[in-house]
């Protein structure tokens, strides 16, 4: 039963006792108590429905966000389970490198890197991995 069914019991239990509220302080009390009562319970009533109608525009909300996290991460774990060493707990370095064949980004751990040979996983390409030409590049940039 909700607050407002409440009140409109006493209510009638007041009623039945017919007492006259101009002739008694105590009824005349009751009465406006009684009144405050329906109030409160109407305000209660409507903060309710407010409640029920927030909850599902929460909801709404939250399938939306749902749907966006999916879109914009979807099978990002997948990736981040390849980006980890397991069995040691630590977390190997991995690099993106483009394929000089393909085009196609590769991404590379740094035993691959120290080993200067990397296989295209699109196309079967080898390729040597050469740091002599980023050494000097990177050296000319200091000279300016």
């Amino acid at each position: 039963m909700t607050i407002s069914e409440k009140v409109a019991y006493i209510q009638g239990l007041f009623d039945g006792l017919k007492l006259d509220t101009e002739k008694s302080g105590e009824a005349r009390i009751l009465s406006e108590v009684l009144d405050v009562l329906r109030e409160v319970g109407q305000q209660l009533d409507s903060m309710d429905a407010v409640m029920d109608q927030f909850d599902e525009e929460l909801d709404v909300l939250g399938d939306t966000v749902a749907d966006l996290e999916e879109a914009v991460f979807d099978g990002e774990d997948e990736q981040d389970a390849d980006f980890h060493n397991l069995d040691d707990g630590e977390e190997e370095d991995f690099f993106e490198i483009p394929c000089p064949t393909c085009g196609e980004d590769l991404v590379v751990d740094d035993e691959a890197l120290a080993a200067g040979l990397v296989e295209c996983s699109v196309c079967g390409g080898k390729f040597a991995l050469s740091f002599d030409d980023e050494d000097a590049a990177s050296d000319e940039d200091e000279e300016f």
